[in-house]
């Protein structure tokens, strides 16, 4: 039997790709059947300053998208609403859903050995990208978000490192996948950039550069709230759910531009 037929996007990156914004927002996310996750279960520890990353051998989960909730809170993600515009443009035929990859991982980068062509949450996305499209034919990987930098910023990581390792990891998805793959990516909480400006500018700078040479496209984000400055709970690196709302609507506004 062959099963729902998706326009799929691959999620990836580290904590602001997760999600880890909370606060009010403007309107509510209202989960519903046109929007799902393929996700794997996975458990997250610190041991020993390391992040221990350690993948269960189920099977992916498939589940109707949410924000998650964290505590007391709410924690936003930016592709929920990424994708509620995919689908108000009417980009996405009858009959077909929206199924957005949740590959990303809070605190991870190429530092220490996360997104490397040989590494775990490279490899993890990959295996969930082919089993996505394995499951009917008529499955299409439309887009590729990613969110991530910080991690690899603030372990001053130089920018031309960071550059070869965000170009190989790009040029291998496109090549495995689609050579003309829309692929956006965007800047950090400016809060938190502003705190570190020899951290933080040149790894963004390196990502702008990299959109313009790959089919894609560098969402600003300068004017974004971080969850500090929102509800004043001293977290300035990661954008505030507002924030988030709004970052998924900049993503589709950039997809928009790169796929007319």
């Amino acid at each position: 039997m062959q099963h729902q037929a998706y326009d799929i996007f691959l999620e990836a990156g580290q904590s602001n790709a997760e999600g880890s914004g909370i606060g009010p927002v403007t309107t509510e996310y209202v989960p519903n059947e046109r929007i799902l996750y393929l996700r794997p279960s996975v458990d997250v520890q610190v041991v020993n300053n390391w992040l221990e990353i350690n993948y269960d051998d189920v099977p992916f989960i498939y589940e109707i998208a949410a924000e998650r909730p964290s505590g007391d809170d709410t924690v936003g993600d930016f592709a929920l609403t990424f994708a509620e515009e995919y689908i108000r443009s009417g980009r996405l035929a009858e009959g077909r859903k929206v199924l957005i990859i949740r590959a990303a991982i809070g605190g991870t980068g190429f530092t220490r050995k996360h997104w490397g062509m040989e590494d775990p949450l490279y490899k993890k996305m990959i295996e969930l990208t082919d089993f996505a499209l394995a499951q009917n034919p008529e499955n299409r990987l439309m887009g590729f978000l990613w969110h991530q930098g910080e991690h690899d910023a603030d372990n001053f990581m130089p920018p031309e490192e960071y550059r070869s390792l965000m170009s190989a990891l790009v040029d291998s998805v496109k090549a495995r996948y689609d050579k003309t793959l829309p692929f956006i990516c965007g800047g950090f909480a400016n809060e938190w950039v502003q705190s570190c400006p020899e951290k933080g500018e040149p790894i963004m700078q390196v990502l702008r550069e990299l959109a313009a040479a790959q089919n894609g496209a560098y969402v600003e984000t300068a004017d974004l709230p971080s969850n500090n400055q929102t509800v004043h709970n001293n977290d300035v690196i990661h954008f505030s759910r507002e924030s988030l709302h709004k970052l998924g609507r900049r993503y589709f506004e950039a997809y928009q531009q790169l796929t007319r």
